[in-house]
């Protein structure tokens, strides 16, 4: 028989979970005696980890129900009803309380759950309260917000499970991540607020402006605003960058499209500055060059790039391959520069055959004047000769290799020195001047 009682201000109830005494063997009576402090010390221990929990409503309906074959009593409360798991609070238009210690707790119609010291907020119409499990599922339309440190994320989905102990909730189901910087969508994903960490995984993809980003897992840290993307990572780029034209003395804004991937990529925001690198097999595409390394990183919104390892720079403009061991690229300066077993290699701009390569112990680059210095043991070879020196310029327009500080030249058998030479690696020709002298064979110079 249904009991109703109306309560017009406030009504609460603080039940501990007393569960049933363990059954033991009869022993003699010492045993019911004993003092033993090892007894009263985990009795403490139990009483302490009993989850104290205040429910209540400003309407109480009472009954009596069967669940899984046993009487129970089911408490509905209405108007403002609410569930406190310690300091969280689960407020819903109606919750059904399973059981007089509150053990299940059916959560109905603008489900709130605030989890204040965390920061986060879940919203939802339907929950269930699991007070042994600690947990709240949510379901239809499930959105959680947490507003932390400056930083606010929210994410949707299809279903939620969060655990109230550990500050940590499971999201299933086309989860839509969304900040002030980028949407990430993907099916499932785990976020851990003491890790400041949320891990998608099943290949989400992340936008912000004018970028798309996809792989295998990705992990986004919310404080820091702080990306990792496993597994054949890839972003898509559109940019608006400056084309000079020194004949009409212009400059125009082209778009340009880069494409850049490899196994790890990792975006890092350290106070104002950030840094983007791409781990193994890095590679970077754009309409008119490529680069290659085992580690890209990239600084100041791409000002500042540094690769690691195997680099390769492919100039299709202007028919060149730079290779070496480490570079360091300055956008703003315009500035390149390679070691580590540098080399250039000359192609030919139609085919991007190789008509020549160059040596030396470190290679500078000089955008505004399509210019390249080699310096220290420069080293030449072109389709049919040899040649050697202290340093040597490279006009790319023009195609010219001036050697200087003590050249020579092989070729035919034939070597000559020269106060400098010039070489134009695409076209095998050869041009020396400033006191040309032919070395005979063996003899050193």
């Amino acid at each position: 028989m249904r009991q109703l009682v109306v309560v017009s201000l406030f009504l609460g109830f603080v039940l501990q979970l007393n569960t049933s005494p363990i059954p033991i063997l009869y022993g003699n009576d010492d045993f019911f005696k004993s003092d033993d402090p090892i007894l009263k010390n985990e009795d403490k221990k139990s009483k302490k980890d009993k989850i104290p929990i205040i429910w209540g409503g400003s309407s109480l309906t009472q009954e009596e129900r069967v669940v899984n074959g046993f009487p129970v009593k089911v408490f509905i409360l209405g108007g403002g009803a609410y569930i406190m798991h310690k300091s969280i609070k689960l407020s819903a238009k109606e919750i059904e309380i399973i059981g007089e210690e509150a053990l299940i707790g059916n959560l109905k119609g603008q489900v709130i759950v605030e989890d204040i010291q965390n920061g986060v907020t879940l919203t939802a119409t339907k929950g269930v309260y699991d007070k042994v499990a600690g947990t709240v599922s949510l379901e239809n339309h499930p959105i959680l917000t947490q507003k932390k440190d400056g930083k606010m994320v929210r994410i949707k989905c299809q279903s939620i499970l969060r655990n109230l102990e550990e500050a940590k909730t499971t999201l299933a189901g086309k989860v839509i991540v969304t900040s002030e910087e980028f949407q990430v969508f993907g099916e499932d994903a785990v976020f851990s607020e003491k890790e400041d960490r949320i891990d998608l995984k099943g290949e989400p993809f992340l936008f912000s402006e004018n970028r798309f980003l996809i792989g295998q897992t990705l992990s986004y840290f919310v404080k820091e605003g702080s990306i990792q993307l496993d597994g054949d990572a890839t972003i898509y780029q559109v940019s608006y960058e400056n084309k000079k034209d020194k004949e009409k003395d212009t400059v125009t804004k082209e778009r340009v499209l880069t494409l850049f991937s490899g196994k790890t990529l990792t975006h890092l925001n350290k106070g104002k500055e950030t840094v983007t690198s791409m781990n193994g097999d890095a590679f970077m595409y754009r309409k008119n060059s490529e680069f290659k390394a085992d580690l890209l990183e990239s600084r100041k919104s791409n000002k500042e790039i540094k690769a690691t390892g195997n680099v390769s720079y492919l100039d299709k403009e202007n028919g060149y391959r730079m290779e070496g061991g480490i570079l360091f690229y300055d956008k703003e300066k315009g500035y390149s520069y390679l070691t580590e077993s540098p080399k250039i290699v000359f192609l030919n701009k139609k085919d991007l055959v190789e008509r020549g390569q160059l040596t030396s112990v470190f290679i500078e680059r000089f955008d505004e004047k399509n210019e390249t210095v080699a310096r220290g043991d420069v080293q030449v070879e072109t389709q049919s000769a040899k040649a050697t020196g202290e340093f040597a310029t490279y006009y790319e327009k023009k195609d010219e290799l001036v050697l200087e500080g003590n050249p020579t030249l092989v070729r035919d058998s034939t070597k000559v020195s020269a106060g400098k030479i010039i070489l134009f690696p695409k076209s095998d020709k050869a041009l020396l001047t400033d006191g040309l002298k032919v070395i005979p064979n063996g003899e050193k110079k």
